[in-house]
């Protein structure tokens, strides 16, 4: 319980950081909650995300000189279970040993708030590819997760 209590408390401070209402944390939740009971899905308190070996190295270090910026948004994706996580990873070969992770999606929020470079959350309702190469499921767009919590999205 104290991790869930915590990972409130850094949500909170990540939107009060960007200059958001952090009074809306609970009410942003149960939004999130809602989405996922409207479409047909059980609400969660643990989200996973597969990593790929050496992500963290891409994403950290500067782009060189000749580095071409991907045309295709960032996103983070995030599955309702490890089952459809590492499902995900083997079927589409993103990595030969996937690496799970858990996030609650306070935490996740406060991810898609604070790397500007993400554009969207995408919780995964399954394992299977659709024809975008992304499971089906719900994509929390990060201009939608700024209106939620009052954020000018220009300033962010």
């Amino acid at each position: 319980m104290a991790s869930a209590q915590l990972d409130l408390a850094i949500l909170a401070a990540v939107v009060r950081q960007v200059g958001g209402e952090s009074s809306q944390v609970a009410h942003v939740l149960e939004l999130f909650r809602h989405r996922l009971i409207a479409d047909g899905q059980q609400p969660v308190q643990t989200l996973y995300v597969y990593r790929s070996a050496g992500s963290a190295e891409r994403s950290s270090a500067p782009p060189g000189p000749d580095a071409i910026p991907s045309a295709r948004p960032r996103l983070l994706l995030a599955f309702l279970s490890a089952d459809a996580a590492v499902g995900f990873a083997q079927r589409t070969g993103l990595s030969r040993s996937p690496r799970l992770l858990t996030i609650s999606p306070a935490r996740a929020l406060a991810v898609l708030l604070q790397q500007s470079g993400l554009s969207a959350l995408h919780i995964a309702y399954d394992d299977v590819p659709a024809s975008d190469g992304l499971p089906v499921g719900w994509r929390l767009s990060r201009t939608e997760l700024l209106a939620m919590f009052a954020i000018d999205s220009g300033v962010v």
